[in-house]
């Protein structure tokens, strides 16, 4: 399994990854630290996640323009996306999803959390 995740903490980075081993051992953890450098991974790369996981807020291009960009594609737009935030406010969650994200897992989250999302996302 493959979880490509666009994050530009390294903080969170390390929470998913250390949370990851633990739920999906075997998974492959690919990492942009942006929305543009996610793009330039995908656009030069010839795999296909199992999952996205995004953050909304990062430098140079946001989650919400990752996620526009994979929705736009036809090898990507299938694959389930993830927004990974801290802004979870009622109307930002409606507009993740109005964006093209399937689900949300809002910070701080626990393994937990991070499992029951990935599950219900890999369903």
């Amino acid at each position: 399994m493959q979880i490509f995740l666009a994050e530009d903490n390294e903080d969170n980075v390390f929470i998913v990854k250390t949370n990851l081993k633990k739920i999906y051992p075997e998974a492959e953890l690919i990492r942009a630290a942006d929305g543009q450098e996610a793009i330039e991974m995908l656009e030069g790369r010839a795999f296909s996640p199992d999952l996205f996981l995004i953050d909304i807020a990062m430098p140079r291009l946001d989650g919400l323009g990752l996620v526009k960009w994979i929705k736009e594609h036809n090898l990507f737009k299938h694959i389930p996306a993830i927004a990974v935030t801290a802004s979870v406010f009622a109307e930002m969650k409606e507009s993740y999803i109005l964006h093209g994200f399937d689900h949300i897992l809002e910070k701080p989250f626990t393994r937990k959390d991070l499992a029951g999302t990935l599950e219900q996302a890999l369903k």
